[in-house]
Parts: C-alpha cells; sequence; structure tokens
C-alpha cells in the first residue's frame, strides 16, 4: 500500500507540475535533456533491515539516454554498510559493504532559464535494482530495490554541457523473512518490507 500510495504522489505531481505551461524563454525555446551522459555521484543511504538500522555511503556510476524531457539511465555502485544489530544497544553494529544496481527514469519537470547558456532544473526520478550485501561476519543478504524521488539540477546548454545535480529518494526494499532472519540472528523483528532513503550528489557530463 506504501508503494502504491508513492505511486500515485508521483503521478500526481506530474500532473501539477505541467513544464510546458511556463518553460520557454522568449524565443519559445525549450531545452531537452541531453541525448547521452555519464554521471559519478557519491552519495549516502539509510534502511532497515528487520528492524535494524542500516546506511553507508559509496560512489555510483551512471550512463543515461535522453528525449525531450524523459532520460532512461542504468546506474551501478558500491557503498559502505553498517548494521545495527540490536535495537536495545544501537552502539553495536557489524561493518560491510553493499553493491547495488538498477535502472530507472527522470522526469524534467521545470527548467529556469535565466539566459541562453545554462539554468536551473527541477525533475521527478523512479527506480527499480537490486542491493547485495556482504557483512563481515559471513552474513549475505540480497533484495530487491524501488526508489521515488526529486531533484535539483544546475546544467550548461552549450560546451562543456555540464551539469551539477541533488538528489532524494525514497526506498522500499522487501525482503524474504529467511534472509531477514540470517542478518538478524534472532536479535529483531522479521519485517518483510522496509523503507528508507537515499541522497547523491552527482557531476554530470
Amino acid at each position: 500500500m506504501r508503494v502504491l500510495a508513492c505511486v500515485l504522489t508521483i503521478v500526481a505531481l506530474a500532473g501539477v507540475a505541467r513544464a510546458d505551461d511556463d518553460d520557454t524563454d522568449e524565443d519559445g525555446a525549450f531545452m531537452p535533456v541531453s541525448k547521452r551522459s555519464i554521471a559519478l555521484a557519491f552519495g549516502g543511504h539509510g534502511t532497515r533491515i528487520g528492524g535494524l538500522s542500516e546506511g553507508g555511503v559509496g560512489p555510483t556510476l551512471e550512463l543515461a539516454l535522453g528525449s525531450g524531457r524523459w532520460q532512461y539511465f542504468t546506474e551501478g555502485g558500491f557503498a559502505t554498510s553498517n548494521v545495527s544489530t540490536s535495537t536495545a544497544n544501537p552502539g553495536t553494529s557489524v561493518s560491510g559493504r553493499m553493491l547495488h544496481a538498477g535502472g530507472g527514469l527522470r522526469w524534467l519537470a521545470r527548467q529556469f532559464r535565466p539566459d541562453t547558456s545554462g539554468g536551473v532544473e527541477l525533475f521527478l526520478v523512479s527506480r527499480l535494482g537490486y542491493e547485495r550485501f556482504y557483512l563481515d561476519d559471513g552474513t549475505r543478504l540480497g533484495r530487491p530495490e524501488l526508489g521515488f524521488g526529486f531533484g535539483l539540477q544546475g546544467r550548461l546548454y552549450k560546451k562543456p554541457r555540464l551539469a551539477f545535480r541533488l538528489d532524494f529518494r525514497a526506498l522500499f526494499t522487501p525482503t524474504d523473512t529467511d534472509s531477514t532472519l540470517a542478518v538478524c540472528r534472532g536479535r529483531c523483528m522479521t519485517e518483510s518490507a522496509n523503507t528508507g532513503f537515499s541522497t547523491g550528489i552527482a557531476i554530470v557530463w
């Protein structure tokens, strides 16, 4: 139900933010997204595994194809992972790493162009991916990831056509009971779904 509510929210926002209404300059021009782009991001994430907090930071590489206001992308990266081992004593934890990969859509909702050389843009983003955890205590855990979010970027429309991007995503990460028990080792609740967030800063060219 929470996933459905988030999807409906994104659709509603897309309907309200009609980019074609006022995103033109005096010449009636709109700058579409780049047809091809590469982005290198560094960000952090925070999720939960069976009620236990988990988080980390790391880099992500993105490859994207664009058309008009739409951008189709695939991305992958790795991050540190620190999982709390007790809800009663948050100071105890186990470290490791998390690999992730996936693909998604980015939609340009607003474009503000103070001049012809560049502008500031607002976008909505959705992503479907997969996470794989490798913890130092030998635990292995894989789970799908569904993300929805928004972001802001400053973009140059002329060479070198660089962009600086900030984004925030809400994450939904269902986990099967057996995998959750493997991580928790009897220390937490066996929740079937967990929510979290991710945020990052990226340089795009």
